[in-house]
């Protein structure tokens, strides 16, 4: 990730006339003089990331800050139901959208940053490991950008060296929005993917064995033998919490005075309740680049 300083606001000379014509959505970036001066109006620029194609939670980022994007919990819980051997993913997407007029555009970082639970309780997973006793502890979730045309299909491999993590973020350094000076009249958006699988390994395999043979003219035997294996695995689910064990006795007296009894015992697994699943942060972190070489890429740009 790129070390980055915020962005400040031109304010003097000329800034509250910019102000008043800029969205909220918007932002204005400066440039500051190493002298006394008044800072530089050098930019329009937007960023802005929203769930899905659902623009009207879009979060804007007006100081040059990181936005959030949230995938509900209620989404990963739909993992429980895949079924079979090696499914296919539970895609989600998200979007980034902006831009930078002039010679200015936008780069982001992506991170995932955390799990919010239904209590408020936070989960630092920055560094790639969900919280313990989660259904992501149990899962993986893989973030990468889209193929044209948001296109999903193509998830990436898991690292060899994984080691365990449950999440993965592709191509989330310094990704690029839009190039600097291409501005084309209008926002840039681009498709996001959030891969999500449960980590089921197959219950066990069957052993499927068949062998055949024949007798020839002459009275010789020819034998032959293929044996070929099925996986087997049943619908995931989160690790059960115990055994519920119901018994029950009666006893009947006859109008002979015998008596007979009876007794029967049952039991239930009880599983925790996937519904409470946290919601997962991905964070997204804009900054402005530049055509001239010697302006760093940031929020804020010194002029020397």
């Amino acid at each position: 990730m790129r070390n980055r300083t915020r962005m400040v606001l031109a304010s003097v000379i000329g800034g509250a006339v910019a102000c008043a014509l800029v969205s909220g959505a918007h932002a204005l970036w400066s440039v500051n003089g190493v002298e006394a001066t008044s800072s530089m109006l050098v930019g329009d620029v937007s960023f802005a990331a929203n769930p899905e194609a659902d623009t009207t939670q879009a979060t804007y980022s007006s100081a040059g800050e990181a936005v959030d994007v949230t995938l509900p919990g209620t989404a990963l819980i739909t993992v429980l139901d895949q079924t079979g051997i090696a499914p296919d993913p539970v895609i989600w997407r998200f979007q980034a959208r902006g831009f930078g007029q002039g010679i200015t555009g936008i780069d982001f970082d992506v991170a995932v940053t955390s799990q919010v639970a239904t209590d408020g309780t936070v989960i630092d997973i920055s560094d790639g490991f969900a919280g313990e006793n989660t259904l992501l502890s149990f899962s993986t979730i893989k973030v990468y950008p889209a193929a044209a045309g948001g296109d999903c299909s193509a998830v990436p491999d898991t690292p060899e060296d994984a080691d365990g993590e449950n999440v993965h973020v592709y191509d989330g350094d310094a990704h690029e929005l839009q190039a600097a000076g291409a501005y084309a009249d209008g926002e840039t958006v681009q498709d996001w993917c959030v891969a999500m699988n449960y980590n089921l390994d197959p219950d066990g395999t069957y052993l499927n064995t068949v062998s055949a043979t024949g007798a020839g003219e002459d009275g010789s035997e020819l034998t032959a033998l293929t044996e070929w294996t099925s996986a087997i695995g049943f619908p995931p689910s989160l690790n059960a919490l115990g055994e519920y064990v119901n018994s029950a006795e009666s006893t009947g007296t006859g109008q002979d005075g015998t008596e007979t009894s009876g007794s029967s015992l049952w039991s239930s697994v009880i599983y925790p309740d996937p519904s409470n699943e946290p919601d997962i942060v991905i964070s997204l972190d804009p900054a402005v680049t530049n055509v001239n070489p010697d302006v760093e890429t940031g929020d804020t740009f010194v002029k020397n």
